[in-house]
């Protein structure tokens, strides 16, 4: 039993002392609790009206006892419109509800809402409308009755670009990561561990060279991997979706993918070089997994915000690292992307890559992190 108690001992003498493995292990804690807050927050504030947000509405021949009320919520515009036209400023966003008074072939009246579920300013002020006409409503009307009206003007397209707008950056930073790190720790920490490095330190090849080759070749294997990964999600949205999204109403454009194309790319690059410097403290293939596995984790997170980020962020938001790819991803899928924010996010990727290049190199050349035992 002595010798037991001796050798639990040395085991916690050994963890305690080492504050590498305190953080391993104590880090992914803090960090799944940061990601589900940030998701928990996320999803419990998603589709919630902005309180200071006044919605806009046009009112076609409702009478003064049931406009009057509606006018003193909604910002009522002023101009006329027919009942086709008001639908339309509806359906193109520039409108969040249209209230329009119809006589039915029954002989009773109708209020007819209409909205815009893609919209979320849109769907809060059809939900604000039909409470207030429902306080007045009467033998006299109905509101919404007919079956035979679509009275959400959402198209299926513009269903399809704000699901997958939200969705794509999560799934492309989880699957890219995923394929730098079944790369990476092996590439360096695992030559490391093998003695083939020391080998490869003493050629004339220039160290710089060899990170830079490092680099270079990793990201071509995890971005074969990632690429794999991600069009096998792509073709299988349909079945995921329940049919919902399908390839006939997505209206992306050969600029678009070039667009994704970049930003994959640049996002590879920069994971793989923080791999890759981990990879480099790390001495054997166990440990740099241990090391690379928190990080994973936060760039799955900066995933998921940039999921819940405004549909129109700022540009300088795009110049952050990683951060403003998830935010150019999520505006490409949504339609709003533009080449200057998508053109920030590539260039911050790669100044940031290629400093890590830089460091991982300086790391090539230090006896003590690349022979330590």
């Amino acid at each position: 039993m002595k010798n037991i108690f001796t050798l639990i001992k040395k085991e916690f003498s050994r963890f305690f002392k080492d504050r590498r493995m305190i953080i391993t292990i104590l880090l992914p804690g803090v960090l799944i609790y940061a990601l589900y807050s940030v998701m928990g927050t996320a999803f419990t504030d998603m589709g919630k009206p902005d309180e200071t947000y006044i919605p806009t509405a046009i009112i076609v021949d409702l009478p003064e006892e049931l406009s009057a009320p509606l006018s003193s919520v909604f910002k009522v515009s002023e101009e006329k419109f027919t009942a086709e036209e008001a639908q339309q400023k509806v359906a193109e966003g520039s409108i969040d509800v249209a209230v329009i008074f119809a006589e039915t072939k029954t002989g009773k009246p109708e209020v007819r809402i209409f909205y815009n579920s893609v919209n979320d300013n849109s769907s809060s002020a059809y939900i604000i409308a039909d409470r207030i006409l429902e306080t007045y409503q009467n033998p006299e009307f109905v509101i919404n009755a007919s079956q035979d009206i679509k009275f959400d003007l959402a198209e299926d397209r513009d269903m399809a670009t704000k699901m997958l707008s939200m969705l794509v950056p999560l799934l492309m930073f989880a699957l890219l990561a995923s394929a730098c790190m079944a790369v990476a720790p092996e590439s360096i920490a695992g030559e490391k561990e093998r003695g083939t490095m020391a080998t490869m330190l003493i050629t004339p090849v220039k160290r710089w060279q060899i990170a830079l080759g490092k680099i270079i070749s990793l990201t071509v294997f995890a971005l074969l991997s990632g690429l794999s990964s991600f069009i096998g999600v792509i073709l299988s949205l349909p079945k995921l979706m329940g049919g919902f999204v399908t390839t006939d109403v997505l209206p992306y454009g050969i600029g678009d993918y070039f667009m994704l194309f970049g930003l994959i790319i640049s996002i590879v690059l920069v994971i793989i070089a923080a791999f890759s410097v981990l990879s480099a403290l790390a001495k054997s293939v166990k440990e740099a997994g241990s090391l690379i596995t928190p990080l994973m984790m936060v760039i799955v997170l900066l995933g998921v915000v940039s999921m819940f980020v405004s549909v129109s962020p700022a540009l300088g938001l795009f110049a952050i690292p990683l951060v403003g790819s998830g935010l150019a991803i999520s505006g490409i899928m949504a339609l709003t992307a533009t080449p200057l924010a998508v053109g920030l996010a590539i260039i911050s990727n790669v100044v940031v890559a290629a400093a890590l290049v830089v460091l991982l190199a300086f790391m090539f050349k230090s006896e003590r992190i690349m022979f330590k035992k």
